[in-house]
């Protein structure tokens, strides 16, 4: 019996024990993604905290010496608002419940959404000189968050696994290159902080980014939009569609290649291979400089480097400042890193727990199939191990020289390419569920946007789809018409010996079409393109020029000089005369006379035209011309194809533009 009763009292004791543990765990208070350490918080404008806690729970919040009460909503919800401050602290936010806890370093400044594709999310350690940028970027006033990808079949309220980063060598490794330079102009300009919430997703569409609500308005994209949403009711998820993609597409084709390739079979990338018997080549050197220029498929390249005691100890960077093609990059067996793409820097991050002191293998898988594959330069410093953090007595490892290399697997052995499928990411308003929406409820100064690439054969469209995201955006957002400012395309494509329609072309011609919306800023960045690579490495004055714009449309300074644009024209006899506006001191041609001009007859037929400056006006004209229109920079890459080359006095080059609106290349495009 007295068993019995014992056993019934552990029981009950269990329960008890069980229940107030569970009690104990359902208040505890959550913050949003949003908020945690090293955070940035707008100024001048009223601070909300928000988040989950039990039904009813009731708590105290301190923040910057203020405490307030909070309870939340029967479904866990709860908010609270701080008045508005001034740029400042660090400043602390305690929460006191069950489960207390204090964020800490917390600065009041400003908060800039910064979204788009891929130039928007391109690296600070891969942008032009990154590793020396790298090695000065130690900024406390300067915070980023970086909102991991996700597209999300309906608006998210949460982002997961996110935190902010204060601007530390160590940490602007993987910092949004233009955010960075915008934040540093600003934070060096006005004192203030600055935070960066980076949002971004390479090769994606500007429909991706609108709300279901405002995507669905648009024409082109209302059938689309409503089937969409009427899938995600019925069961649909972009969870099972990605799956579905991977395992139909991607996951067959990297296991057979892996089957294939002698690399992947016999253990090429580790460290205790022994390739005495492969042969060498030459670094830098492409390899059809090689003797190898015939063949196409995988080859794999390897190097032994002694790494000096003083070095062991820390993370070193990887620096290939020119290598062509695709590469997957391996570190004493560990894999650094790899691009997909078809070529430019790589800059990889080398952990100190993986070096060794003494010998170590770098060993590379490099695909030749398109372009001159390898390391398209002639200095030897474009590969090179160096420290990653600045020191008195900086130490350089080059790496050019003989490298060993053997041939991995050949094009014609290669697994079938896997079909075409949904591109998950490109579907109309899954980013903005995913990656936009989270973000709604914080208060913030405004927006920069670098996009575009992958609408430009919809170029037309781009007219009305870029001024819907702006105005969905603001509405969102709900705090009136946030400035938005935005980079006009850099030069890419072919190099043209005559005049040529382009859809690139036309794409800018909508973004600068789209400064007619109120509060909008553009950055013309088409002097710091490449025609050969549609990710410009010069991320620096892209950045800086957006900080103008921000500088004059959002801080006020009336006298920051930006980028000349086309306001007008008459005509002069046989010449058309042009007026810009933001001309700036005067109007300069860089290199000689005004270049980049085209004019055209009735006939709409252009030609090179002839210019002169003259004053804030430019005269264009052509002999044997009756001109009616007049365009410049009018094509993919101007600077190299007809020598764009006007600017004013402050350096900001002129915006490509035309004078008619004939009829567009990619109107009609959907």
């Amino acid at each position: 019996m007295k068993s019995f009763y014992y056993t019934r009292a552990l029981a009950l004791l269990f329960t008890l024990s069980f229940v107030a543990t569970c009690s104990k765990a359902s208040n505890i208070v959550r913050l949003s993604g949003l908020f945690g350490d090293d955070m940035v918080l707008q100024r001048q404008k009223a601070i909300q905290f928000y988040g989950t806690a039990a039904a009813k729970a009731v708590f105290d919040i301190e923040f910057a010496g203020k405490k307030q009460k909070v309870k939340a909503t029967e479904n866990g919800k709860w908010e609270i608002n701080f008045p508005a401050m001034e740029a400042g602290g660090p400043y602390k936010l305690s929460v006191t419940s069950d489960s207390s806890f204090t964020l800490k370093n917390i600065l009041i400044g400003d908060v800039w959404v910064c979204s788009g594709q891929s130039n928007m999310e391109w690296v600070l350690r891969r942008a032009f000189n990154g590793p020396y940028e790298l090695k000065k970027a130690n900024y406390n006033d300067i915070r980023f968050l970086t909102v991991p990808k996700n597209a999300a079949s309906f608006a998210a309220e949460e982002i997961k696994n996110a935190s902010w980063k204060t601007c530390t060598t160590a940490n602007a490794w993987e910092f949004s290159a233009v955010a960075y330079f915008f934040a540093k102009t600003l934070n060096e300009r006005y004192k203030v902080p600055i935070g960066i919430i980076h949002t971004s997703w390479g090769g994606t569409p500007a429909e991706s980014w609108i709300s279901n609500e405002a995507i669905s308005t648009h024409p082109d994209f209302k059938l689309k939009a409503d089937s969409l949403l009427q899938a995600f009711k019925n069961g649909s998820t972009i969870e099972a569609l990605q799956k579905q993609v991977y395992m139909e597409r991607s996951f067959p084709y990297l296991k057979k290649l892996q089957e294939k390739d002698k690399g992947y079979i016999e253990g090429w990338s580790k460290t205790q291979y022994n390739d005495t018997e492969w042969k060498t080549l030459v670094v830098p050197g492409t390899l059809e400089q090689q003797g190898l220029g015939d063949y196409k498929g995988s080859i794999w390249l390897r190097k032994h480097v002694i790494i000096p005691t003083a070095m062991a100890g820390q993370d070193l960077t990887l620096v290939m400042e020119k290598l062509n093609e695709r590469d997957i990059t391996y570190f004493n067996s560990t894999e650094v890193g790899r691009v997909s793409g078809f070529g430019g820097k790589r800059v990889y991050r080398i952990p100190k727990e993986i070096i060794n002191k003494g010998e170590n293998i770098i060993s590379i898988r490099l695909e030749a199939f398109d372009r001159p594959a390898g390391f398209e330069a002639k200095d030897a410093s474009i590969i090179r191990l160096e420290q990653m953090v600045e020191t008195n007595d900086p130490t350089t490892i080059p790496l050019a020289g003989e490298w060993k290399y053997a041939q991995g697997l050949a094009a014609a052995a290669y697994p079938e390419q896997p079909k075409a499928g949904v591109n998950v990411s490109a579907l109309p308003s899954v980013l903005y569920n995913g990656m936009i929406a989270p973000l709604k409820k914080l208060a913030v100064k405004g927006f920069l946007w670098y996009q575009g690439e992958n609408n430009a054969g919809r170029a037309f469209q781009y007219r009305t789809l870029f001024p819907l995201l702006i105005s969905d955006w603001r509405k969102q957002f709900n705090q009136g018409d946030l400035p938005f400012i935005f980079t006009q395309l850099s030069g890419y494509g072919p190099i043209t010996s005559e005049p040529v329609d382009h859809f690139w072309a036309e794409l800018r011609e909508a973004q600068l079409q789209t400064l007619s919306v109120p509060n909008t800023g553009m950055a013309v960045t088409i002097d710091v393109g490449d025609p050969y690579d549609i990710h410009p490495l010069n991320k620096q004055v892209v950045g800086k020029r957006l900080a103008a714009q921000a500088m004059r449309t959002v801080y006020g300074d009336k006298n920051q000089a930006i980028s000349p644009l086309y306001e007008s024209m008459r005509l002069s006899g046989d010449s058309i005369r042009l007026k810009f506006s933001h001309t700036g001191k005067n109007l300069i041609s860089k290199g000689g006379m005004p270049k980049g001009f085209a004019i055209a007859g009735a006939d709409k037929k252009f030609v090179w035209a002839n210019a002169k400056i003259d004053g804030d006006e430019i005269v264009v004209w052509r002999w044997k011309v009756k001109p009616v229109a007049v365009r410049y920079a009018w094509t993919g890459s101007p600077v190299e194809s007809n020598g764009a080359n006007v600017f004013n006095a402050e350096g900001y080059p002129l915006s490509p533009f035309r004078t008619d609106n004939w009829k567009s290349i990619t109107e009609g495009k959907k």
